[in-house]
């Protein structure tokens, strides 16, 4: 063999290896950030896979914001260009262990997500739309309907305003407050009404709970609140979710008797969203059970007895999951309450389209123990509503998103799931509604005919995907919903 050929066999040799080793070296580094990321990311929330959201949006967007919040002033193909900001990060790990987190993430997932494939539906005439407008009111932060004075309540977030409305869209009331109203209830000759201090993310203690002419102050971007009377003294005390940014907390405030109230902190985590109360188990005493969006994407239930709560974490979900509602129905008939969530939140970070965004069943098995049994996609679900709408015996399931897909003529904003029977839906439209930015949504039969009606609120902001961006009907202010039945 000449010289010239064992030289080519060389070279191709020594190719083959340095590939192998090449190839060999990045898959043990793969496997050492898949093992560094279970162990820090993981700390603090569900372990993340790759998958879940496209390569720039970790490269851009998440990767940078969790370094930060880790002490990581850099990683391989970012800095933060900030020496006062580096100057101030306490690192919890060393920078080769990041590297190889940042690393992972960015070679091991895709340049985009798959996308759900959105289907024709069929238009329901169960419902008749009549649409609301108004230019000073395409930004709504309640809706609200009163039994007692058969008015409507609009939460008007770019004024800070609580209106009153009748069913022709009349104001017959307007009340400024120190920030937008996200929810009023009425019990006892008493309102309620709680002000979120700030729309955007923030964690200054600016909001309030008005009790009459009492206030509980102080709170944290508060969101949902439940009026219970826990200790049976006679004196209604009053769970509150403090929402937050990055702090917040689940609390209850128990009624002193004298117009006062004292916090008792349940759970110190930002991102509680809604709390209801419900029997979730085979013995006689109602549970309070709470979502947490934010990073915590889970579901809790606590039980109260000696004056002491115990919790149990019953479902939790990845940080991209956006978690923003749930209702607590029996959907199979054995008597015991299922979880119905929805999840869409789509407007901080990971602002791209999800196929894990819709409406989840998870069946209650016993024990406090549930098992996720039916699975519809939508994106950017933002409510999530469960009732016998077509009064056929079984619940129904009606799904309001604010962050869809807008750019699809198929994609449905509103869609009314509705129930076969053995946990099968067929999803179907609103004849005559608009597909538009909804955001909150109150059901209630207004008429009082014996059916179910529902009010929509509009949230007119182009935020979140570029897909959920409208030009259309920007004077659209509320809808209301009536059922057709009687």
């Amino acid at each position: 063999m000449s010289e010239k050929n064992i030289l080519k066999i060389k070279i191709a040799f020594g190719a083959v290896l340095f590939c192998f080793l090449t190839n060999c070296t990045n898959k043990d580094k793969h496997e050492e950030g898949r093992k560094l990321a279970k162990i820090h990311c993981a700390s603090c929330h569900v372990f993340p896979e790759p998958s879940i959201l496209p390569r720039r949006v970790w490269g851009e967007k998440i990767l940078p914001n969790m370094g930060l919040k880790m002490g990581m002033s850099h990683g391989p193909i970012y800095s933060y260009r900030n020496s006062e900001t580096q100057d101030s990060l306490s690192p919890t790990m060393s920078q080769e262990d990041w590297d190889n987190i940042v690393h992972y993430y960015l070679n091991q997932s895709k340049n985009s997500n798959p996308q759900n494939l959105i289907q024709d539906q069929e238009k329901s005439t169960l419902f008749e739309a009549h649409l609301f407008l108004q230019d000073s009111l395409s930004v709504l932060s309640m809706t609200s309907y009163s039994d007692e004075g058969e008015n409507l309540f609009l939460g008007n977030a770019s004024t800070s305003e609580l209106l009153t409305v009748d069913m022709d869209g009349h104001i017959l009331n307007n009340q400024k407050l120190d920030s937008p109203p996200v929810k009023v209830a009425f019990k006892d000759s008493l309102d309620y009404v709680l002000t979120i201090g700030s729309m955007n993310p923030s964690d200054e203690a600016k909001g309030k709970l008005k009790i009459g002419n009492n206030v509980i102050d102080g709170l944290r971007r508060p969101v949902n609140f439940l009026i219970y009377d826990i200790n049976s003294d006679g004196y209604d005390d009053v769970f509150v979710c403090n929402y937050g940014n990055n702090i917040g907390d689940f609390s209850l405030f128990e009624n002193l008797k004298n117009g006062t109230y004292s916090k008792k902190l349940i759970q110190p985590l930002s991102g509680a969203i809604k709390v209801q109360m419900a029997n979730m188990d085979d013995d006689d005493e109602n549970e309070i059970v709470v979502l947490f969006a934010q990073e915590h994407e889970s579901i809790m239930i606590w039980d109260y007895e000696n004056n002491e709560f115990s919790g149990k974490k019953v479902v939790q979900y990845q940080p991209a999951f956006g978690s923003v509602d749930f209702e607590l129905k029996d959907m199979d008939g054995d008597g015991l309450k299922d979880i119905i969530i929805g999840n869409g939140d789509n407007s901080d970070l990971s602002t791209v389209l999800k196929n894990f965004h819709g409406v989840r069943v998870l069946l209650n098995k016993g024990d406090k123990e549930f098992t996720e049994s039916y699975f519809f996609p939508i994106h950017g679900v933002s409510k999530v509503v469960v009732e016998d709408f077509d009064l056929d015996g079984d619940n129904d399931i009606l799904t309001v998103s604010n962050f869809g897909d807008f750019t699809n003529p198929k994609f449905k904003s509103v869609q009314l799931l509705l129930n076969e029977g053995g946990l099968k839906f067929i999803p179907k439209s609103i004849n005559g509604l608009p597909d538009f930015r909804w955001q909150t949504i109150d059901v209630n039969d207004f008429d009082n005919d014996g059916d179910l009606d529902f009010f929509l609120g509009a949230f007119n902001l182009n935020i979140g995907p570029e897909e959920s961006s409208t030009s259309g009907n920007q004077n659209i202010s509320w809808a209301r919903l009536e059922n057709t039945l009687h």
